[in-house]
């Protein structure tokens, strides 16, 4: 896929308030923003990606006091957290602005001097002062209509709490003066608002009339002072909006102001929807009162709620969005927030569907379909690339891999078309009909069967190299929202550590003769106890712990052995016994006997549990082949279950493999 020329974007997520520490719902932005941020450089374009900590205002005044610290101090303390936690997401952003940055402070002077001289489009001065009164929310930091609030005590819908009547003298913005001008900017495109339903609410509210809007605070002592006002400092419609262009380096005209501001092809502000009508109106009427370039396009996703509620710090009713990448790793919890729900509709947070999705999606789907194929190429190509096949090849049977040969700049347009509007759930939804495609070819094509026949050897080696081709596009394709899910697979088939580029949306890189990298697993099963688990579980820790406690006998102390009662050969034949490979093993939590092992048989890629956690490190496990019965029924061991069982010896109480001693194929049949 080619792109037609390097286009120049500026991406920004807000700012978010420094009341308390980071949660799911601010994940949820920046991570959609870092998505479309990488599919745009992957596409050879420019980006600039903006996020940072809005710290002034009356709430963050009132919570240093209550934790008896220095208001800096105390928002230094949140904007390390968000820095933390961007770090875990693995977030690409250029930039981190703070508004307590002496930077911001200059910008949003610079600002002021121009806002201050504009003149509305009836003729006005855009700046006036006077009073205002209404009811306030102190958590909001925002004035409320009776409309908004509770009845019959002035509730805040948002903080469950009652509001109060304030009055103060304000500088206040002419909002009412841009309405006609507004409208003309929404309807003819020129301001950008998705999705449709947003819009039209925005249109909606110009349509009933604008209301003119306070600047500053003088209750508030917590912010940037308003120059040649005493007691005013400014509210957060100047200080907090004005960092998509203070963070550029608006203050001294600088370089990036004037490529990522002034000359982008679009300027993309991404927010909850709970705040688009300040970006889409109070923020282009300022910057139109100004002077200065407007937002291009604003994209306000829906809310991501938990039991059908908003994700709120002060209702308590949050995610822990640390904890959910420790449990199951950043590239799950990145596919699951942009694939479980339209990136522009409200969607509800369950760790059921969580598990199902990655188990269903991760699990089984990708890591199932990258565990089959490269262990297939060690197997039959001894681990290295097999011969790529030209144009020309006909295979005997069609294949998905075959089509994207022929058609993987088409393909991948569509992916990154889906990018583009930000339809993120269709982006991987178009990915992942290429994962089922794929497995689909592998249980049609039959490699195993192939493999039986020296008459089809090449066409084999056909097949496998168009399938690992096509396993490496899908790893590019989702890369933008699993970078390092993607980075592991390109490893495994053999490719450079390094991040993706524009080049590896080609079809044909994988070089024939090459050698694959260390096979592990991609995304292990998440493992759901049932009540029925939970007993097999307990009575496998008692079993264990008998086990532990039987004394081992010394062997110049041991009786003779006693011989088994006999069976016959019919008894013996069915016993399923196979030659196996490593290919993964870990330690399982609380287990101090046993490991979890994926074994290849070729054709499938299986999970066991051993109890031989004492006499092997893991690590030094993978690669090795083991004698495996095959045909036993599954059990849980620990939670995890176990679909075969590996065979040992005993010696001085500590267990040996067996092995062989030639190279026989994972597999094989023991006789």
């Amino acid at each position: 896929m080619t792109t037609s020329g390097q286009k120049t974007y500026y991406h920004t997520t807000p700012i978010y308030y420094a009341n308390d520490v980071p949660h799911v719902g601010h994940a949820y932005t920046t991570i959609a923003a870092d998505a479309i941020t990488r599919a745009r450089r992957l596409l050879g374009q420019r980006v600039f990606f903006l996020t940072g900590t809005d710290e002034h205002g009356q709430n963050i005044e009132r919570i240093a006091r209550e934790r008896g610290v220095d208001p800096q101090v105390y928002c230094d303390g949140i904007a390390a957290r968000f820095v933390a936690l961007w770090q875990r997401f693995d977030l690409t952003y250029d930039d981190f602005i703070r508004t307590t940055q002496e930077r911001h402070k200059q910008g949003v002077y610079k600002f002021w001097e121009r806002l201050r001289v504009g003149v509305c489009p009836d003729g006005q001065a855009a700046i006036y002062k006077g009073r205002y009164a209404g009811w306030y929310c102190p958590r909001c930091e925002a004035f409320k209509t009776e409309d908004d609030l509770r009845q019959p005590d002035n509730v805040c819908p948002d903080h469950e709490r009652p509001c109060e009547w304030m009055e103060e003298e304000n500088l206040f913005f002419r909002l009412s003066a841009y309405g006609e001008w507004l409208r003309g900017e929404i309807e003819s495109g020129r301001l950008q608002i998705d999705p449709v339903g947003r819009r039209n609410e925005v249109l909606a509210v110009v349509k009933q009339g604008l209301q003119d809007f306070s600047l500053s605070r003088t209750r508030v002592k917590w912010g940037i002072a308003v120059p040649d006002e005493p007691g005013h400092v400014f509210y957060v419609w100047v200080d907090a909006l004005s960092n998509y262009i203070t963070a550029l380096g608006f203050a001294e005209g600088g370089a990036h102001y004037r490529e990522f501001w002034e000359q982008a092809d679009e300027r993309l502000h991404l927010m909850g929807k709970e705040i688009i009508r300040f970006h889409c109106l109070y923020w282009p009427a300022m910057l139109e009162a100004a002077g200065l370039p407007r937002p291009t396009r604003v994209f306000a996703h829906g809310w991501l709620t938990k039991g059908g509620r908003k994700l709120s710090k002060t209702t308590g009713n949050v995610i822990d969005a640390e904890a959910l990448v420790v449990r199951h790793g950043v590239d799950a919890v990145r596919y699951f927030f942009l694939r479980e729900g339209a990136f522009g509709q409200d969607w509800d947070f369950t760790e059921d569907a969580f598990v199902g999705r990655y188990n269903a999606d991760l699990a089984n789907d990708l890591g199932n379909l990258v565990s089959r194929a490269l262990t297939m190429v060690v197997r039959y190509c001894e681990g290295r690339v097999p011969p790529k096949p030209g144009d020309d090849w006909d295979p005997p049977t069609a294949s998905h891999a075959r089509e994207l040969h022929r058609a993987s700049s088409k393909a991948a347009a569509a992916v990154f078309g889906r990018y583009e509007a930000l339809d993120f759930a269709g982006a991987l939804s178009d990915v992942w009909l290429s994962v089922s495609q794929l497995n689909s070819d592998i249980a049609v094509h039959a490699p195993w069967e192939m493999a039986k026949d020296p008459a089809k050897r090449q066409a084999l080696g056909y097949f496998l190299y168009e399938l690992l081709e096509g396993i490496r596009l899908v790893a590019v394709w989702a890369s933008p929202i699993m970078p390092g899910a993607a980075l592991r697979i390109l490893a495994m088939l053999g490719q450079p550590a390094k991040e993706v580029v524009p080049e590896d949306l080609r079809w044909g890189l994988l070089q024939p003769g090459s050698a694959l990298g260390k096979i592990e697993p991609l995304f292990p099963r998440i493992e759901v106890e049932t009540q029925k688990d939970a007993a097999e579980r307990k009575g496998a820790k008692r079993k264990e712990s008998a086990v532990s406690e039987t004394p081992v006998v010394p062997a110049s102390e041991a009786p003779a052995v006693v011989s088994e009662p006999k069976i016959d050969i019919a008894e013996f034949a069915k016993v399923d016994l196979r030659v196996a490979q490593i290919v993964a093993a870990e330690a399982i939590s609380g287990a101090k006997k046993l490991l979890k092992l994926q074994v290849s048989l070729g054709n499938e890629t299986r999970q066991i549990v051993a109890g031989i956690a004492e006499a092997y490190q893991p690590e030094a496990l993978v690669g090795r082949k083991i004698v495996l019965v095959a045909n036993l029924k599954p059990a849980m061991l620990r939670g995890v279950e176990s679909n075969g069982m590996l065979l040992a010896a005993s010696l001085d109480g500590k267990p040996v493999l067996c092995g062989f001693d030639a190279d026989v194929p994972p597999g094989t049949r023991i006789k």
